[in-house]
């Protein structure tokens, strides 16, 4: 009877931690419900619709650590090139809807901007940022969401350099611009989307080629996650108008955190723009970018759980996160003055046919190139440059 007894009632320890586990991911799940209610009651169905994008954007990029940090280190520091082919054969595909919306029927436009002095600046310290916060803007969200002790730090240093650099960008911007440039603009639509398909599609199999003759492999999660991230954006470009941001809900974050405290950033050119303006005087939950920042955060906690992860964070060294932090600040400021980040930057840029999106790309590369040199600095292994 005691055998018996027994067996109806084994003892595994890892019972109680999965119920933990699902009964944290529903009491996730609930506040992100609670919360696309409240979106719906601001922005109706399309504001519900983006803040579920978000998650499933926040879900998918943890599930396959679909990091632009990472992937851009690997590169300068091994030599390692499939992370970069990743990434133009993501933005490929978005072009393939970006470019030729009009002729789709989409009411939606790319993301284009100018070619400044501030584009050089902003993207060459954000590079140096996201190597020391280990995270760019959309690796710091679902990192953050993921429970990292380190995201912890860079996030909210990420958000207060946000409004650093909306306060410094319109002098900046006197220092020197021109109008933004789209690669083969005088071409037809068709033309112009092929040419765009052709330099992008070109980048990744020259990175994929390298790679090949390296000895290196496409990992299948990559290319899965290429495809899916491509999916979910075409659908945020199809439902808001325009492709996917993340670092400007950082901004308003950052001026409505302002407003509370007392300082009054409306007064300040950037907030008097129209686009900005706006979203200074609603609600956070009617910003596509801070919608769906907030969906992506919770999308990675609820994964997070799901998955076992939260319980299985460490929390870095003291140095760490003083890079950390720092990382984050470099990543605000250099987000605005650059007109973005990976995501609406280098991704949206190029998948939009505009000429900042690749400039973005090459500065930030070199600030990550220094960024990595600066990591030592901090507690971080020696970079193996090349190797």
């Amino acid at each position: 009877m005691a055998q018996a007894a027994t067996a109806r009632s084994p003892q595994n320890p890892a019972e109680p931690a999965l119920s933990r586990e699902w009964g944290v991911a529903l009491t996730l799940l609930t506040g992100l419900l609670v919360t696309g209610l409240l979106a719906f009651l601001d922005s109706g169905a399309r504001g519900f619709g983006l803040l579920g994008l978000g998650a499933l954007l926040g879900g998918a990029f943890l599930h396959f650590q679909y990091g632009f940090a990472s992937g851009w280190r690997n590169f300068l520091e091994r030599g390692q090139m499939m992370g970069l082919s990743a990434h133009f054969l993501l933005a490929g595909l978005c072009a393939l809807v970006f470019i030729p919306a009009a002729s789709l029927g989409l009411s939606a436009s790319g993301s284009l901007a100018p070619v400044s002095v501030s584009l050089f600046i902003g993207a060459f310290i954000f590079g140096i940022g996201m190597q020391l916060a280990n995270g760019c803007g959309s690796g710091v969200l679902f990192s953050f969401g993921g429970g990292s002790g380190r995201m912890l730090i860079a996030l909210p240093f990420f958000v207060f350099g946000s409004l650093i650099g909306s306060l410094i960008l319109p002098p900046i911007l006197s220092w020197g611009q021109i109008n933004p440039i789209q690669i083969g603009g005088n071409l037809p639509e068709l033309a112009r989307t092929g040419l765009n398909l052709l330099l992008l599609l070109g980048m990744a199999g020259l990175f994929w080629h390298l790679g090949r003759k390296r000895g290196q492999q496409m990992p299948a999660r990559l290319l899965l996650a290429s495809l899916l991230i491509a999916l979910l954006c075409w659908a945020v470009f199809v439902l808001s108008g325009h492709p996917w941001g993340v670092t400007f809900g950082f901004t308003l974050w950052g001026a409505k955190l302002a407003g509370s405290l007392g300082f009054d950033v409306s007064s300040f050119a950037f907030w008097q723009w129209p686009g900005p303006q706006r979203a200074l005087s609603h609600s956070v939950l009617a910003d596509t970018s801070s919608l769906m920042d907030i969906g992506m955060l919770g999308g990675a906690a609820i994964a997070a759980a799901l998955a076992g992860g939260l319980r299985r964070q460490n929390w870095p060294p003291a140095r760490q996160l003083l890079a950390a932090g720092l990382g984050g600040l470099l990543m605000g400021i250099g987000a605005r003055l650059a007109f973005g980040c990976n995501i609406g930057a280098f991704l949206a840029g190029t998948a939009s046919g505009s000429l900042h999106g690749w400039l973005w790309f090459v500065l930030a590369l070199a600030g990550s190139w220094v960024g990595i040199r600066l990591r030592p600095h901090f507690g971080f292994p020696q970079p193996g440059i090349g190797g």
